[in-house]
């Protein structure tokens, strides 16, 4: 039997796609994978790769900014943990991370977590059985920061997404996740 179906709508397919003719590159099985995961990738990158590590680049609390709190439906000045780090393997860099997190949404048990220095954010939400629902915004090819061509040591074009994490219809995280081009194309 033929089937006739209906092309099924998929914005990330189509912006992965947009992508590589922009760029005129080839993004790979895996990368598509890590670029549409509705998840932080620890576990992703943990089950491909192995044991993988975290470290934390720089966390602290600050006053959400215009721009933060506009990310988060906040207003500016409320407190956010500002968390950044680098999931490791073996002394290399697999992938960058970037997290806003409004302090006023996050219960004792969260906030004493956040300040774990083993657990990622998605490794919390497990931990306290948070249910959340996530919401990939965007998928791009951008230039490397002078933060990430230092830890990467490259220049090359980074592959990055940002996302949201909601529970209970409030955003509780949002996130951005960036890696070299070249990387996780086996």
């Amino acid at each position: 039997m033929k089937f006739k179906g209906n092309v099924m709508e998929n914005k990330l397919r189509d912006r992965i796609m947009e992508l590589e003719e922009e760029y005129d590159t080839t993004i790979s099985t895996t990368q598509k994978i890590l670029l549409c995961e509705h998840g932080p990738l620890t576990t992703l990158l943990d089950v491909l790769y192995g044991e993988v590590h975290l470290f934390i680049l720089d966390q602290h609390l600050e006053k959400a900014d215009e721009e933060k709190a506009k990310l988060l439906q906040m207003e500016p000045g409320e407190e956010i943990d500002y968390r950044e780090v680098i999931v490791y393997k073996n002394g290399r860099p697999l992938v960058y991370t970037l997290s806003y997190i409004p302090t006023s949404r996050c219960s004792e048990q969260i906030f004493e977590d956040l300040m774990n220095e083993r657990l990622t954010t998605g490794r919390i939400l497990d931990k306290n059985v948070i249910e959340t629902f996530i919401t990939i915004k965007n998928i791009s090819i951008e230039k490397p920061s002078p933060t990430l061509k230092e830890l990467f040591k490259t220049d090359e074009y980074m592959l990055c997404r940002d996302y949201l994490i909601t529970h209970n219809n409030e955003i509780g995280i949002w996130t951005k996740e960036a890696y070299p081009l070249s990387y996780f194309k086996e």
